[in-house]
């Protein structure tokens, strides 16, 4: 497991545990040491602080959400710090393509990356995110649909039903055991 230096949390497994907790020092801890990074990739990505501020809010409740409803659970060699950034990020990107609509705008053809002093950080958090698309991409074709629309272009579950010509009740199951699936997957490609 990672350690973080200047945290009271030796592991990310007592950090998540502490936020398991509703600790206050590890939302504290969590605040500190993701808002930073994530604010100034808002701002080099058309935001403004108002924007970080909002998107970092909105993000870090969804990822505290998802951690207290069991939807995120602290997979070996992922840091909680780098989950949390990404739904943040996922959150302005969303936010991004929403104003482009309403405004007709065009979306930049190119999002700067995180400029954080800590490459090992950028570096994990790719390896992640392509690790996560390997395992994807070995999905059958509705179960990746289905994951892709429900957390990445965060459609409602009614929506994907109508999509897949399913009952709500149904999608909700079956994005269970798709989910279970991406984290087998998941699991073996990333720890053979």
């Amino acid at each position: 497991m990672a350690t973080h230096p200047l945290s009271v949390y030796p592991t990310d497994q007592d950090f998540y545990e502490a936020l398991l907790r509703r600790d206050e020092r590890a939302y504290h801890f969590l605040y500190a040491s993701t808002y930073p990074s994530f604010r100034h990739w808002v701002l080099n990505n058309q935001g403004n602080e108002m924007d970080a501020e909002d998107a970092f809010q909105k993000g870090l409740l969804n990822f505290m959400l998802n951690l207290e409803t069991g939807k995120y659970q602290l997979q070996a060699g992922t840091r909680i710090t780098t989950v949390a950034f990404e739904y943040c990020k996922r959150l302005w990107i969303t936010e991004l393509r929403s104003a482009r609509h309403r405004h007709r705008g065009e979306m930049p053809a190119h999002l700067e990356l995180a400029d954080t002093s800590d490459v090992e950080k950028d570096l994990e958090r790719m390896d992640v995110v392509k690790s996560v698309q390997q395992s994807l991409s070995l999905l059958k074709d509705t179960c990746r649909k289905l994951l892709e629309w429900f957390y990445v272009d965060e459609l409602p579950l009614r929506e994907i039903a109508e999509r897949l010509g399913m009952k709500e009740d149904s999608v909700k199951s079956k994005r269970y055991q798709c989910a279970e699936k991406l984290k087998a997957i998941f699991q073996k490609t990333t720890n053979p």
